[in-house]
């Protein structure tokens, strides 16, 4: 991608009035988004991604889908973002087929991993304590940074970050920061 945007939305769990919610971020200025969907069938998330590909094409948004590469493909998502355990099962061969590719990483491990299979950013996490996550062990701002050394890759802070957090995320070494509830009006 040849301008990354600073802001990384990642979307909550498809609920009511969820496509409305997503067109209302695009119109905001959102240019990235990730549709994360854990809770729902394999039939649904196929109906949400087409429907958010639809709207994200609209604004000319990127759409990533936290799915398997067969369904980033079979949507025809413009990309494809990794949770932590997929990035250890891909290789760079196997990413060939997709436009844009990203992964979440927690560790230097991961780090790793995402450096040898060519992404084009990653998402490094937690940074702060979050909501949905209380008694996860935090990185904070020192550790973060010392990892973002690490990647060849620009990285997104993510965990607990709130938009006014960018500046900060920029001084110690992200590209900029993803959210879910902070970016999701």
């Amino acid at each position: 991608m040849k301008h990354l945007p600073n802001l990384y939305l990642i979307t909550p769990e498809p609920c009511n009035k969820f496509l409305y919610k997503l067109e209302s971020c695009l119109e905001q200025g959102i240019r990235l988004v990730q549709l994360r969907a854990k809770t729902i069938s394999e039939s649904e998330y196929y109906s949400y991604a087409e429907q958010s590909l639809k709207l994200c094409q609209k604004y000319k948004a990127q759409l990533l889908v936290n799915a398997s590469l067969e369904i980033a493909l079979s949507v025809g998502a413009h990309g494809i973002h990794l949770n932590s355990t997929r990035l250890h099962c891909y290789n760079k061969h196997s990413l060939k087929k997709i436009k844009l590719a990203a992964a979440s990483c927690h560790n230097l491990t991961d780090i790793q991993q995402a450096n040898k299979i060519g992404l084009n950013f990653i998402v490094l996490s937690p940074v702060k304590t979050t909501a949905s996550h209380p008694d996860a062990k935090t990185l904070g701002w020192m550790k973060f940074y010392n990892l973002t050394k690490q990647s060849n890759y620009p990285i997104f802070a993510l965990g607990g970050m709130k938009r006014q957090d960018t500046t900060t995320a920029h001084k110690y070494g992200a590209h900029g920061i993803a959210a879910i509830r902070a970016l999701w009006n």
